[in-house]
């Protein structure tokens, strides 16, 4: 097994051996992209909204991981100009600012800082960005903690959102729900407690308490308690269920199944046969085998 640390936790090695939230939420939204980047045939692009939440994370993290962030996206957070230099020397490019996300950004990280319950937190005694990894379901499972408070078991998640309060539709329940729902915070919660159970030798589920700080122009806040075992169980029930076919497919056994509306999908796609418009429609729509998937990694 690959032994997990800082530098290698987001490698297709550490995908190819652990299964993480982040991953399994991948599996389930579109099968061959996932499989298609473990075979390195594919690689999404950084989203703004992805590198805005790590910038935001590395700040809580450590001077130095946040100057490190800075420096290596450098181009995609401060505005530049380039300065003609004399004597033959290199021209020197100087930030002059930085874009507007990452205005916010700072301003979302004001408010945290201002806040005496965030700022209570965030003193407790722990570590930052801790891993852990432990087994469920008969699969190796890594997580990363934004932070881990030992005295007291407790995981705190940094969450920047669009709007704190704002409620989403959902397909799988049929109603509209908040935040923590419609971006699987509550499974990624039920995980986390698993592993660290395992990991503390515990029957007891620590505290899963999530700090959210919206993107809006003046910036909401909220701490949040998610511990809720019957949710939890209900999570866990959906991954016991799902994990099986994500090994198949993982294995070689199951060909992946392409969503057809994904950054992937889109740009592999071929046509097979003039079809009727409405076959555009959700119940119309067919699920197709991907194609482009090539044979399965093995040790």
């Amino acid at each position: 097994m690959v032994e997990l640390t800082r530098e290698n936790y987001y490698t297709p090695d550490a995908d190819w051996e652990y299964m993480s939230c982040s991953q399994y939420q991948a599996w389930n939204e579109c099968e061959a992209r996932e499989l298609a980047k473990l075979q390195g045939r594919w690689a999404d692009e950084e989203k703004e909204a992805f590198l805005v939440g790590n910038y935001f994370h590395t700040h809580f993290e450590s001077p130095e991981a946040h100057e490190q962030f800075c420096n290596d996206h450098f181009d995609k957070i401060f505005k530049t100009k380039t300065v003609k230099s004399k004597g033959g020397e290199p021209d020197t490019v100087v930030p002059t600012g930085k874009y507007a996300p990452y205005v916010q950004a700072d301003k979302m990280i004001k408010v945290a800082e201002s806040d005496e319950l965030i700022q209570s937190l965030l003193a407790l005694p722990g570590e930052n960005e801790m891993i852990m990894h432990g087994e469920l379901f008969g699969v190796p499972w890594r997580i990363r903690l934004d932070k881990y408070v030992p005295d007291g078991r407790m995981i705190i998640d940094y969450k920047t959102v669009a709007n704190i309060g704002e409620l989403k539709w959902s397909d799988e329940l049929h109603e509209k729900v908040t935040f923590i729902d419609a971006y699987g915070y509550m499974m990624r919660a039920a995980v986390y407690s698993e592993i660290e159970k395992q990991n503390a030798q515990s029957d007891k589920d620590p505290n899963f308490i999530i700090i959210a700080i919206s993107k809006q122009d003046y910036p909401d806040k909220e701490v949040l308690m998610l511990n809720h075992r019957q949710r939890y169980d209900y999570e866990l029930g959906k991954i016991k269920e799902r994990l099986p076919m994500i090994q198949a497919i993982k294995d070689g056994r199951v060909k992946p199944k392409r969503c057809g509306f994904c950054d992937y999908c889109r740009a592999t796609k071929k046509l097979y046969a003039i079809k009727p418009y409405y076959s555009l429609m959700p119940d119309f729509r067919e699920e197709r085998e991907d194609d482009e998937a090539t044979e399965l990694h093995i040790e």
